[in-house]
């Protein structure tokens, strides 16, 4: 991974000598060493022997050739060069849509977790309202119930009131007829009611 220390154009020539190699610089230096070589030869004399001109004839051979492996490494290096461009590019790219993809994911981030705590806000306050709810349901179903059991309770009391003064009655009644008995007077309350009781 190139380092992001490294501006675009030093990342660039990172990759390059990465790729290319410092052999093509061997190689350029060799051909160069060659060439001299070649041009700076002895001159050839008035009497040219055959085997002078074979010299000749290979120099030519290999200076043509030399020429033409140069004029090859030079269209290899474009060849790489261009590649390196494009992969550079091609990174750079990426580098980019890498960061905006992550800001979009910072921000929608952002946004869910303001959407769930609104969720959660509006969940909370429907859950107690239901709970309010609830609660004075339960008040209200217990207070009718209080008051039916007031109404029952307040009814038996009056009842065995009802029942205690009746009792009461009955009791003072007998007393004034076994008191009328035993006096053997006439009761004066059965004479006037018709009955004794």
């Amino acid at each position: 991974m190139p380092d992001p220390s490294l501006n675009p154009s030093q990342q660039v020539e990172r990759i390059r000598e990465i790729l290319v190699g410092r052999q093509m610089h061997q190689v350029e230096d060799r051909l160069q060493d060659l060439e001299n070589r070649l041009v700076s030869g002895p001159s050839p004399g008035p009497a040219s022997s055959p085997a002078l001109q074979r010299l000749q004839d290979a120099q030519s051979t290999v200076l043509r050739e030399t020429q033409q492996l140069r004029q090859q490494l030079e269209q290899e290096t474009q060849l790489r060069s261009q590649q390196i461009n494009h992969l550079a590019a091609h990174l750079d790219s990426a580098s980019r849509k890498l960061d905006a993809a992550s800001a979009n994911l910072q921000r929608q981030d952002h946004q869910l977790g303001g959407n769930l705590s609104r969720h959660l806000e509006e969940i909370s306050a429907a859950m107690a309202a239901r709970i309010d709810a609830r609660v004075r349901e339960i008040l209200h179903h217990l207070q009718h119930e209080i008051g039916q059991w007031k109404h029952q309770v307040d009814r038996d009391v009056n009842s065995v009131r009802t029942e205690m003064v009746g009792r009461q009655e009955l009791k003072s009644r007998f007393a004034r007829l076994a008191s009328a008995a035993m006096e053997d007077e006439p009761v004066p309350e059965a004479e006037e009611n018709g009955f004794l009781l």
